[in-house]
């Protein structure tokens, strides 16, 4: 299979019978250079008129992003505009060099070398080509009318939004707005302060990625304008200060923030820019529970219970090649932690309880015990003896400082205890163990782990299951929250996240996933 490919389309009726034929020949990026409707081997393929094909290339490329939405979470589609804007250029240029090329019409190796040679710059040097011949009822294959209507162009456009994880709806918004452009083209990417309300923000890319990638895809597809890709703090960015700006490309969703940018921009005496709405891209592949519309949200709960990041590329995690393999589960309060430690266990994992474990070394007569009453004195014993846990708990929440030194006490005799449990469990034929502790981060574990896992749910939920839970009052389930490492920074640790926010029975989905895949891994690498 190759890398990187080409699809010279002339008939995007054709995509739904062409898909099989991607995904069998291509890996990583697949090129759409579309030529409507012409024989490209009977000459030169660029003498079609602009006024020929402005009626229908917005449409169709449309059109064609939405038919390959069901690959787009494998291949990367990039349709090349360039040639589209401007008819009289004949080369078609890619960034990544082209190593297959599939023809969409019935053409001799000959023809095929002569167009690739003569119209491909970017080509890897062992090339080769593919006939797609359409052998299903020739009707489907029948070009698509469209109603004429001429695209107006202007110098200066601009779009925003948040660009996670490019997929295909962002490349049509991408596309019709560099299709409308001459000269330069903004486009505005939500910064962190904007992103908070979304679903799984936390998963999100950091905003200088995602303006990597909304770069990288626009300069690649239309190397004829230039580019301004910028950070935004609120919906107006430089729509509010910018006077060359003459169009906005807004979604069905965003028109009603488009139409806020126009009335801040009458009130600073600057012209009112032309919209162009952009209808949203329907997902055909999406869940009862997801969005119907083509969304970085529905993308980002499908990455729940996968591999984010390889374990074996950190430099702090344990060797993966040392038994037992530990799965360091790990997550806020009330996030769902012993649930999903359950599950594990029912699939097959040994199981540590690190809060169990510190709740035994607080009876009475351990070290640690002692070592407590030592420091915070006697009166937070109940009346048998015991200590008053919620009692501490209401000391070290409200004290910094007191919170420090009790963790510096039970820490290392937890992971002592931990270790002790883990190498019992392997004794017992345990090969995969998970270390459930909820301060596994803050406490520096990662080294006795293999891969971290996370659960992670929105802080208003938490905070109503820790008032639920542990009877407190909004402030003081806050404050506990509050003195934990933030769901981003155990976001950051993480390789597996799992959202716990849903039904239980989608918890269990996102855990049975990443179960899955890691024993798959595990026995590829035959050390279990």
């Amino acid at each position: 299979m190759a890398n990187t490919g080409l699809l010279v389309l002339t008939n995007p009726a054709k995509m739904k019978g062409l898909l099989f034929v991607i995904q069998k020949h291509v890996l990583e990026t697949l090129y759409i250079q579309y030529l409507p409707g012409k024989n490209i081997f009977a000459g030169n393929y660029n003498s079609i008129t602009l006024q020929q094909r402005d009626p229908e290339y917005s449409k169709k490329i449309i059109d064609i992003y939405k038919s390959t939405s069901t690959i787009s979470s494998c291949i990367d589609i990039r349709v090349l505009l360039t040639n589209l804007k401007y008819p009289d250029r004949s080369i078609i240029n890619t960034k990544k060099p082209v190593e297959v090329v599939i023809f969409d019409q019935k053409c001799s190796k000959e023809e095929a070398d002569t167009f690739i040679q003569d119209h491909l710059a970017n080509k890897s040097l062992n090339y080769h080509f593919i006939n797609y011949i359409c052998s299903t009822n020739l009707n489907c294959c029948k070009n698509i009318e469209y109603d004429i209507q001429k695209i107006k162009t202007y110098k200066n456009v601009i779009l925003g939004g948040t660009f996670d994880r490019l997929h295909n709806g962002h490349k049509i918004m991408l596309s019709e707005a560099a299709l409308r452009c001459t000269e330069k083209l903004t486009v505005g990417v939500t910064d962190i302060n904007m992103i908070t309300g979304k679903v799984l923000w936390e998963l999100i890319q950091p905003c200088t990625q995602r303006i990597k990638k909304v770069e990288d895809f626009l300069e690649d597809v239309d190397s004829s304008i230039s580019y301004n890709v910028v950070p935004i703090n609120d919906i107006y960015g430089p729509t509010k200060e910018d006077p060359t700006l003459e169009m906005i490309v807004v979604s069905e969703e965003t028109k009603r923030g488009g139409d806020k940018i126009n009335a801040l921009r009458l009130q600073k005496d600057l012209n009112k820019l032309d919209m162009h709405v952009v209808e949203l891209a329907g997902d055909e592949d999406h869940e009862e529970h997801e969005e119907a519309k083509i969304s970085s949200s529905n993308h980002r709960m499908r990455l729940l219970g996968t591999r984010l990041k390889d374990p074996s590329e950190s430099k702090i995690l344990r060797p993966r090649i040392l038994r037992p393999y530990v799965i360091g589960l790990t997550g806020g309060i009330a996030s769902g932690k012993s649930s999903v430690a359950e599950k594990l266990q029912q699939l097959g994992a040994g199981l540590v309880n690190c809060d169990k474990l510190a709740h035994n070394l607080y009876l009475p007569g351990t070290d640690c015990f002692h070592k407590i009453i030592e420091h915070f004195g006697s009166f937070i014993l109940d009346s048998d003896g015991f200590i008053n846990r919620k009692l501490l708990g209401d000391i070290v929440f409200n004290n910094k400082e007191q919170l420090e030194k009790l963790n510096k006490l039970i820490w290392p005799l937890i992971l002592q205890e931990a270790k002790k449990e883990i190498e019992n469990l392997f004794y017992k034929h345990r090969n995969i163990i998970v270390l459930e502790a909820a301060v596994l981060i803050q406490a520096e574990w990662q080294n006795e782990c293999s891969e971290i896992w996370t659960c992670i749910i929105p802080q208003n939920e938490a905070i109503k299951r820790v008032m639920n839970r542990n009877g407190l009052s909004e402030e003081a389930a806050k404050l506990r929250i509050n003195t934990q490492p933030s769901t981003m920074e155990q976001v950051k640790e993480a390789n597996v996240v799992i959202c716990t926010s849903w039904s239980y029975e989608r918890t269990l989905v996102q855990v049975e996933r990443a179960w899955r895949e890691l024993t798959q891994d595990l026995n590829k690498l035959q050390a279990f």
